[in-house]
């Protein structure tokens, strides 16, 4: 080969290496649809006994690599007629000095393991009662700073990770109406009489703070065992002196002995102790005086599911949840239910089958339901199997 070859070739090496990384600069674009059809018993809904659709989620997710060392995710997504930035982070996945991992922007907080994930993944359709009284009725997401330190041991792994959030997940969530979860709606809005709608008053959030242990195992060839300590901290107004803080403990195996065959089993508990505030007016000589009276309430409640995928594209499981409301003494809410689901060639179309009961202190009889759903990903981002 002569020299003129070899520089040739030379210059097609260094040409191809540098225009990878102009490649890689465009993100991988992904559509993931969220289709439902179901019937409730619930008397509270004006379609009472008939079936009804809806288009529940459209979520947009832009994701790639700016560089080898930092990634960039962004999810959009559409619910109830408005447009939501959902989270939009990046990720320093190297270079970092002791192996350290950095996250910043607006993203799911590692309370727990389930909270990472977006509800579409859920083998069971929705988030958890637990997750929705406690962290949130979407989950738990804010804009913050994420540190996260891997330390291996032998073959199991410890994860130290820590969170300083921006505070707004301590604002009043408001609840969705949709047709199909009035009972869930009950179960958590409520407020003690006499008190005043927070969200007819202004807040002033701070910073908060999470803490999360975890120690994984493996038990086997093909499985392993994950448990989780967590804990929050957060302000919910600095103007009355609110606080609120959470602690909980995780558990997750997975036994996947190939491609096609895996079991999943997982539950949480948390604790809340947060302050709730009331407002009293004392005699007409003080009319335009509030005094505040601040209870510090505690409540906890825990969900429990298996998720059995017996064959390639089937799977079906069960989950079970409890929980206390975090404002409301002697509010409690517990829902179990059953599920299938079935992947239509590849996990780009999925149908899934929910059967559930909800029952509460405030619903006057158990409310039932059946969801059907379709989840469609049109590009690498897909409804993975839980």
């Amino acid at each position: 080969m002569t020299s003129r070859a070899l520089s040739l070739g030379a210059l097609a090496c260094a040409l191809a290496a540098a225009a990878a990384p102009a490649q890689n600069v465009n993100p991988d674009i992904s559509v993931i649809g969220d289709i439902r059809a179901f019937t409730t018993n619930d008397q509270s809904d004006p379609k009472e006994g008939r079936l009804q659709l809806d288009l529940a989620s459209v979520e947009l997710a832009l994701q790639g690599y700016l560089n080898p060392f930092v990634r960039a995710d962004v999810y959009i997504g559409y619910h109830d007629g408005d447009f939501e930035v959902e989270e939009a982070y990046a990720t320093v996945l190297r270079g970092l000095p002791g192996g350290l991992q950095l996250r910043a922007g607006k993203y799911r907080v590692d309370f727990g393991k389930l909270n990472l994930l977006h509800p579409h993944a859920y083998s069971f359709l929705d988030t958890p009662l637990l997750h929705q009284a406690y962290l949130g009725e979407e989950g738990l997401a804010d804009v913050g700073v994420n540190l996260n330190w891997q330390w291996p041991l032998g073959k199991s792994a410890l994860t130290l990770s820590g969170n300083v959030l921006k505070g707004d997940f301590a604002r009043p969530h408001e609840h969705g109406g949709e047709p199909h979860a009035h009972s869930t709606w009950r179960l958590l809005s409520l407020r003690a009489l006499d008190e005043e709608e927070p969200g007819q008053e202004a807040v002033e959030t701070d910073l908060g703070y999470t803490q999360r242990l975890s120690l994984f195992v493996p038990t086997g060839a093909y499985a392993g065992v994950e448990v989780g300590l967590n804990a929050l901290q957060g302000k919910l107004d600095t103007l009355t002196g609110r606080e609120v803080r959470l602690r909980g403990a995780d558990l997750k195996y997975r036994w996947a002995p190939d491609r096609y065959r895996s079991l999943t089993v997982q539950g949480e508990w948390i604790r809340s102790r947060r302050d709730v505030l009331h407002h009293h007016h004392h005699g007409a000589l003080a009319l335009d005086e509030d005094h505040h009276h601040l209870e510090r309430r505690s409540a906890d409640g825990f969900f429990a599911f298996f998720d059995w995928r017996f064959a390639q594209r089937w799977n079906f499981g069960a989950i079970g949840e409890r929980f206390d409301h975090p404002e409301e003494d002697g509010v409690t809410g517990k829902r179990a239910g059953v599920f299938a689901g079935f992947q239509v060639m590849e996990e780009s179309t999925m149908v899934r089958l929910l059967l559930r009961r909800t029952e509460g202190t405030e619903l006057h009889r158990p409310v039932r339901e059946a969801i059907l759903q379709l989840v469609f990903s049109l590009g690498p981002h897909k409804a993975h199997w839980f």
